[in-house]
């Protein structure tokens, strides 16, 4: 009988769990706007302005 209950509460809190989750969790859907349209996507750009290698190499090697 114990082992039961502990079954079915671990199936309960399990159920919570996964109902928080999906409440709660953003799932990256899209999100539309009042006019029913995708609002304009502008990823913020990194900042690439140096992007220059330098490699220096030793001739010392015997």
């Amino acid at each position: 009988m114990a082992m039961m209950l502990i079954i079915v509460g671990a199936m309960l809190l399990t159920g919570l769990f996964a109902l928080f989750v999906a409440r709660n969790v953003d799932h990256g859907e899209a999100r539309f706007g009042p006019d029913g349209q995708l609002p304009p996507y502008d990823p913020e750009a990194k900042d690439k302005a140096n992007r220059e290698v330098t490699i220096k190499q030793d001739d010392t090697s015997e």
